[in-house]
């Protein structure tokens, strides 16, 4: 992976400034049905009643043994109440630097840096600025491979070591790091793999992801071009795995498998694409609904990202919106780029009234807080990427009716 981004790097320093990088690829999965492929590719009509891929069972119930309400673990980490075995004030406490930025303040020389505080508002809003300020302790201590971090209670510390959140904002530790208890204001983790190579790891990951980011994007884009920019590059880089489609075990697809592979399945695919902006100072959740008007439990649903861009925000599929080799001349479709609720609706069947952020329980967020209403970009839903002209402001599609390149023009 590492060879492949300074390639990119290289390729990329010689595109001029109002030219959108060279980011076809040669992968051939897509993320489409078979019925979905079966439309007029020409057709702009995604309302139909097409049965789209379910591949997530993320609205099934769990018990919750920590007696917290509201919270669904999703098959995370079993946690053991071990506070009888040990004593805090024997255990070793370590003290460190902060490692990350604030959300878009990770800019260095012009440069974006890697930036281990990835946390969303939405996500403090609904879990609280203080299990904020824990997963920030807990990232400072997985930055520097560290087993102890603060933590004001109990609960703080349930929330900042769940797999839900370290998958999507500190994704590299998502498989090397379990809960190890809590007591008197400081938690415990162990790391399931030798603390070398985990940081060995973490390091490489680092790396990696700030060659990507600045080989695509500058501190100079709009948040309008990030987001675009790196839909495409998802779109023409990675394929969908359908291998995993189905899967039984949650432990098995998380956001840094696919970073590794380049393929994924929905939960994988929003969650890497929510990763990089969140990176690039671009507010990303990972937004996830059952099929049809009433979600049943037995039935598996999708998972995409929800997006903020200008304050207003938008649905983005980067699992439908792979590449299709045979349709498009192999360009990447717009229908599922910056979508308002009733669009996102009308491709996919997933009714508003039952969003669900982040994989958290209903009843732990207001879902009426977090309304896409914004269809300024619905032009563009109608035709595939040709290419990004930043200087001017422009972006250039074919539509599918007209069959021709058009122009779209955005703002700031």
């Amino acid at each position: 992976m590492l060879a492949f981004i300074l390639i990119m790097v290289l390729l990329f320093e010689s595109v001029p400034a109002t030219d959108m990088p060279d980011i076809s690829a040669s992968n051939t999965s897509s993320a489409y049905e078979e019925s979905y492929a079966s439309q007029d590719s020409t057709s702009s009509d995604t309302s139909s009643n097409t049965d789209y891929e379910q591949e997530y069972d993320f609205i099934e119930k769990y018990n919750n043994e920590e007696g917290i309400p509201g919270y669904d673990y999703t098959e995370d980490y079993e946690y053991e109440n071990t506070t009888e075995d040990w004593n805090a004030e024997d255990y070793e406490y370590v003290t460190y630097e902060t490692t990350g930025y604030e959300i878009g303040e990770n800019i260095v020389d012009g440069r974006y840096v890697y930036n281990t505080h990835i946390f969303t508002d939405r996500d403090a809003q609904f879990l609280g600025e203080e299990t904020r300020e824990t997963f920030y302790n807990l990232c400072d201590a997985l930055a520097t491979g560290n087993d102890t971090f603060e933590c004001p209670d109990k609960k703080s510390y349930i929330y900042a070591t769940s797999i839900l959140l370290i998958d999507n904002f500190f994704p590299v530790a998502s498989r090397y790091v379990e809960r190890d208890g809590y007591s008197d204001g400081i938690g415990r983790i162990r790391y399931t793999i030798p603390v070398d190579e985990y940081l060995a790891e973490l390091e490489t990951f680092e790396t990696e992801v700030e060659n990507l980011i600045n080989a695509l994007v500058s501190p100079d884009n709009s948040d309008f071009e990030k987001a675009l920019i790196l839909y495409v590059y998802m779109s023409q880089n990675y394929s969908y795995d359908h291998d995993m489609k189905g899967y039984t075990d949650r432990k098995l697809v998380y956001p840094y498998r696919t970073f590794q592979s380049g393929t994924g399945i929905c939960v994988e695919l929003s969650g890497l694409y929510s990763f990089l902006l969140l990176q690039c100072g671009v507010q990303a959740d990972v937004m996830g609904s059952g099929e049809g008007a009433v979600i049943e439990k037995e039935k598996r649903g999708h998972m995409w990202s929800f997006i903020r861009i200008n304050g207003i925000d938008y649905h983005v599929d980067t699992t439908f919106g792979l590449h299709k080799p045979e349709r498009c001349n192999d360009n990447t479709r717009l229908d599922f780029f910056l979508m308002s609720d009733q669009q996102r609706e009308s491709r996919g069947k997933y009714d508003s009234d039952y969003y669900i952020i982040n994989r958290l329980k209903p009843e732990l967020v207001d879902n009426s807080l977090y309304k896409a209403t914004d269809d300024s970009y619905a032009t563009l839903q109608n035709g595939y990427f040709v290419s990004l002209d930043p200087d001017n402001n422009i972006v250039y599609y074919y539509d599918y009716d007209v069959d021709e390149v058009c122009e779209f023009y955005y703002y700031d």
